[in-house]
């Protein structure tokens, strides 16, 4: 149901002119290089151009320590083989001296391993970031606003080729095509943490924001991050290994997009866990996309699905050929695979899919939340051996009712509310306001994904009206939470997700 394009990422040796840094161990700076560089490196206006090619060598290290701007004359690259440390009080703005040319590149090659590009805008590149065969730090950086001129089919923003670059705490949207990409037969093993990834694909072509292929011998790491859709094509997170893929998927937000998760292919092994997987939908298309979560692959495409919410979705989880993923699994002394998903409100065509089981294996399913209690309502909800006998069956039973979830008749009370949790996410702490008309005994909770109670606040309301309460998540894990209150005989719930 959804399509993923292969990417084989062919870097071709090139030859260039400008400036290179005679390679002596030397440390240069942006003045340095205005002295040194025979004019390919010029100031002016607070402003450093970089006028041709610029090659950092082999033993030599450029740092750039202080707030600037540097402009890169159309074409231009930006060669480093030796070492590169950006890091400056609040930023460094690398860019085009024409956005409407572009320069060409930033290139990393693979004696840059203990470069570090931390507070770097880096914008209006035609082919972004290529990271050659090195594994540099990007830290707290914007990257925006490349690839557009690239005819390349898929010209990452951060272009990867044997890299295990980490790449941490960045706001990276609105490239032309892919926001952080490899290719299918190169192996990459990424960390990427905590990054704000949106708004990427302006070419609105058939890709995903992080599009990537076989790990190698490492582990792909894709923890912590906001992954945000806006053009109808483009995916969430996509893999199409070429070779072995282990990949962990945790504690992500990936919302509004064509697709959340697509894992295809084969020897894969995957930990999906933690993941809110909302509103993947806004292609409309369901024959086309649509999936929170899209296995489609052979046998050895393995997974651990487990803790997530995924809703909201034009399918739940879509499983595709023989693909195995494991959606929960009492019946072994594993824990971490004991389900505790919820996936509810999944649906096209008026009808949900919260789980569709399209292979002729059985796949498991238990100890998971779908949106009910009633065992008749869940069945409907999950399409498999008795909807098509050619299908294998889903194991679904026991369902899993978590703490914060009741069934009642009766309505809140007028004027009790809880208000509202801000801000949400939250890092460390969230404010939880609410309304109680009368005097009450008031008693809030905080539960995790488990139904285990990790905090309780009390409080003994001497006159009606309006509360704030502080609660302080620092000592929890990132990841999805439910605050209750209880007044009296009202009760009501919100959900809050802790990233960090």
């Amino acid at each position: 149901m959804n399509k993923y394009l292969l990417l084989l990422l062919l870097f071709a040796t090139a030859v260039y002119a400008g400036y290179s840094t005679p390679g002596a161990g030397k440390s240069w700076n942006l003045d340095s290089l205005v002295a040194y560089s025979g004019g390919s490196v010029t100031y002016s206006s607070g402003i450093y151009f970089f006028n041709d090619t610029l090659s950092v060598s082999q033993s030599d290290t450029l740092k750039v320590l202080i707030n600037t701007t540097v402009k890169i004359a159309p074409v231009g690259v930006f060669n480093v083989y030796g070492t590169l440390i950006i890091n400056p009080p609040d930023s460094v703005k690398i860019t085009a001296l024409d956005t409407t040319q572009r320069f060409y590149e930033m290139r990393l090659d693979d004696l840059s391993e203990a470069s570090i590009l931390k507070k770097m805008i880096f914008e209006y590149s035609m082919n972004g970031i290529r990271l050659f065969n090195t594994n540099p730090l990007i830290d707290s950086c914007i990257i925006r606003y490349n690839c557009a001129n690239n005819s390349s089919t898929t010209a990452p923003a951060i272009n990867l080729f044997y890299s295990d670059v980490i790449i941490s705490h960045c706001k990276i949207y609105r490239n032309y095509k892919v926001a952080i990409g490899g290719g299918a037969n190169i192996p990459n093993a990424p960390q990427i943490l905590y990054n704000e990834i949106y708004e990427n694909n302006i070419a609105n072509s058939n890709v995903s924001q992080i599009n990537l292929g076989t790990s190698g011998f490492g582990i792909t790491v894709i923890k912590g991050n906001i992954i945000r859709g806006l053009y109808i094509n483009a995916g969430g997170i996509a893999t199409l290994p070429i070779g072995s893929l282990i990949i962990n998927i945790e504690n992500n937000i990936i919302t509004h997009n064509r697709y959340g998760i697509a894992l295809q292919n084969a020897n894969t092994n995957a930990l999906i866990r933690g993941n809110v997987i909302d509103s993947n939908s806004i292609q409309g298309l369901p024959l086309l996309g649509g999936s929170g979560i899209n296995f489609n692959g052979n046998s050895t495409l393995t997974a651990v699905v487990s803790r997530n919410f995924i809703r909201g979705n034009l399918w739940g989880i879509t499983i595709q050929s023989t693909a195995k993923p494991n959606l929960g699994n009492l019946s072994n002394s594993d824990t971490s695979d004991n389900g505790y998903n919820y996936i509810y409100g999944n649906s096209n065509s008026d009808t949900n899919y919260d789980l569709y089981n399209n292979t002729p294996d059985s796949i498991k399913a238990e100890n998971n939340f779908w949106g009910t209690s009633n065992t008749d309502t869940v069945e409907a909800h999950i399409f498999h051996h008795p909807d098509n006998p050619a299908l294998g069956y889903v194991d679904y039973l026991p369902i899993y009712i978590p703490v914060a979830v009741w069934e009642t008749q009766n309505k809140i009370p007028s004027g009790y509310k809880l208000y509202d949790i801000y801000p949400n996410p939250f890092n460390p702490s969230a404010v939880i306001k609410y309304d109680i008309p009368e005097l009450s005994h008031v008693t809030v909770k905080i539960f995790d994904v488990t139904g285990r109670e990790v905090k309780l606040i009390e409080n003994d309301l001497k006159q009606p009206g309006t509360y704030e309460v502080m609660f302080d998540g620092g000592h929890l894990s990132s990841g999805v939470y439910f605050c209750r209150i209880e007044a009296g005989r009202f009760v009501d719930s919100k959900k809050i997700v802790l990233i960090k």
